[in-house]
């Protein structure tokens, strides 16, 4: 059993997930931290830009290749691009030229129904736990949380440092010695500085994303947590007193009914308590948000249950756009409502739900035909994005893959003996023959033999003969 409330590490090859449980065991979010081979997001490359497009004002960048040897492009708009020059700008071609050399930072990849470039800044920025680090213009600036004392001890050596990009010490830098502080700005600022492709590890994008409290945090794996207590030792000390391992020898994403939310959010129909249901439709343009009455509260007035369903949606909506991290324009189509003070009633429950998200979120009031309009930051993927191509019902070949490396992991270090078998169809083979890696650092830790074979998907082990 473990100390609830309390966040789930859950390490594995190609990402990381976390999750943080509440009080009741309910799993609250879900946070993927990529490896640079399998998500973009928050690196940082050594660009060159290939094309202007001039009619659209928009820059298209060679990123070099991936690691399965395809070309990388990036695509940046005017209003990034007018971020390297001073004075006035009217085209991209005054921001930009071809053949140009630049480090830039990939904000966004695009949704699984797009075929299109990622999207990126010429001013990289790297986030800490204790410090960030933009490239730019050289400053220092303190949070306004930070005490005197703090400001004292850490303001004349960090300012040796600052030398061509803006250094902002974080509010958390007050919990750890100066010299840890100092540390971690030297290692950011060397790493936005070297005009080489940097990646956080997905153990340091976890750690690094870990929230202040006092909550526990538990790393399910035994060889893994090794590491992270190895690293917290070294880089991270406000993290030493949290950090726990979860041994239970259930799987703690099972455990804890995360991977049954994955399946819920992913599902035609999110069902609610009275009996209505929520479906959610992503389009490169905007997230429609449906909600329906189904079979809902029969016995109840026809003006009573439409209020109920919207106030359980709200819920739900409020939820599952954090869970499933949906960005960019939100459009809810509520139930229509025509009792006195119902629409109020249930933009106040909306609001209250929506505080928790960490990201901000911007709504609209009720349309007179029912709609509420939402705008949240995109970053990554969203869950949807993630799972499926095209909408469809099959998963990403590279989604079945990261799920035969999580069973492998755990069949692997196992006490029984024998060869590891990875059985999948042909699509997923073809990945892991583009990832040699993924299996490699599997090897490396099982320590046995791996093969792949035709078939439905499973992972078992085979005794030698």
């Amino acid at each position: 059993m473990i100390d609830l409330p309390a966040i789930l590490i859950e390490p594995g090859i190609g990402y990381w997930r976390s999750s943080q449980i509440d009080e009741d065991g309910f799993p609250q979010n879900l946070t993927i931290h990529d490896d640079i081979r399998f998500g973009r997001v928050g690196s940082i490359y050594s660009a060159v830009v290939k094309n202007l497009d001039t009619n659209s004002d928009i820059a298209f960048l060679s990123l070099g290749k991936d690691h399965g040897d395809n070309p990388m492009t990036g695509i940046m708009n005017l209003r990034r691009a007018k971020q390297l020059v001073k004075g006035q700008v009217t085209s991209i071609s005054d921001c930009l030229h071809e053949g140009q050399k630049l480090m830039v930072q990939v904000l966004s990849e695009p949704p699984s129904l797009e075929n299109k470039s990622v999207s990126v800044t010429a001013k990289p920025r790297l986030d800490g736990r204790y410090v960030s680090v933009e490239l730019g213009s050289s400053r220092l600036n303190f949070s306004k949380d930070l005490g005197p004392k703090a400001i004292k001890s850490l303001k004349q050596p960090l300012s040796e440092l600052v030398d061509n990009v803006a250094l902002i010490v974080r509010a958390r830098a007050a919990t750890v010695p100066a010299h840890n502080v100092l540390e971690e700005a030297r290692w950011l600022i060397k790493a936005i500085t070297a005009n080489v492709n940097f990646a956080f590890s997905p153990m340091e994008k976890t750690l690094i994303s870990m929230p202040d409290g006092n909550d526990p945090i538990y790393v399910d794996g035994g060889s893994e947590f090794a590491k992270v207590r190895t690293i917290i030792q070294q880089k991270w000390p406000d993290l030493k007193d949290k950090v726990r391992l979860y041994n239970d020898q259930a799987a703690a994403f099972e455990e804890f009914g995360i991977e049954d939310a994955i399946d819920e959010a992913l599902s035609e129909r999110i069902h609610l308590p009275s009996g209505g249901w929520i479906s959610i439709h992503e389009t490169p343009a905007l997230t429609a948000i449906d909600v329906n009455m189904g079979g809902a509260l029969r016995e109840m007035s026809a003006a009573q249950a439409k209020l109920t369903v919207n106030m359980e949606a709200a819920l739900a909506v409020a939820h599952h756009i954090r869970f499933q991290d949906i960005g960019g324009l939100i459009i809810v189509d509520f139930i229509d409502m025509s009792g006195k003070g119902t629409a109020a009633k249930l933009l106040e429950l909306f609001d209250k739900a929506l505080k928790d998200d960490p990201v901000p979120v911007r709504r609209s009031g009720i349309s007179a035909f029912g709609l509420v309009e939402m705008s949240r930051q995109r970053k990554g993927l969203s869950l949807k994005d993630r799972y499926h191509v095209k909408r469809s019902s099959s998963e990403r070949a590279s989604e079945v893959a990261f799920r035969l490396l999580r069973k492998a992991l755990k069949l692997g270090t196992a006490n029984q003996p024998g060869d590891l078998i990875i059985q999948c169809e042909q699509t997923v083979e073809h990945w892991f023959h583009h990832n040699p890696d993924a299996l490699k650092e599997l090897q490396n830790t099982v320590h046995r033999s791996i093969h792949l074979n035709s078939g439905a998907a499973d992972v078992f082990i085979k005794e030698k003969v």
